[in-house]
């Protein structure tokens, strides 16, 4: 089994703020999947520190998720494909990862403070992404 880390981190006016590699990482394992998430949870906690000293007045969106793939991927572009054909072929349209999502995190951290950003609109993002 894989298992895939996907995360994001943008600023609602500009949009993605990660480098290139940082949105999606595969682990052969859970628990080195998990180990990532916590890692890049607190990554993604010092980028809004620091990306708010930049622009004081900005929204910014970050989300985790790890994601049990159904088949073994070696690679981003295997789990990016598998992904593509798991929206193809879900029948729910409100919740096409289902299962397949074991953890997730999200926070919108306007000025005035942090709130949960919802699971559903973080993975209607990716569906968005992936199509």
């Amino acid at each position: 089994m894989s298992y895939v880390v996907i995360s994001s981190f943008e600023n609602t006016d500009t949009g993605d703020l990660q480098s290139e590699g940082e949105a999606i990482t595969i682990f052969p394992a859970e628990a080195a999947a998990r180990a990532h998430f916590a890692n890049r949870s607190a990554t993604l906690a010092g980028a809004v520190r620091d990306a708010r000293q930049g622009d004081a007045d900005a929204t910014f969106i970050t989300w985790l998720a790890i994601l049990h793939m159904p088949l073994d991927v070696a690679n981003v572009e295997e789990a990016l494909e598998d992904l593509e054909l798991v929206l193809e072929e879900t029948e729910s349209v409100d919740d096409p990862f289902g299962e397949l999502v074991i953890a997730y995190e999200g926070r919108s951290h306007a000025p005035g403070g942090a709130t949960d950003h919802p699971q559903k609109e973080a993975l209607q993002t990716l569906e968005a992404w992936l199509t």
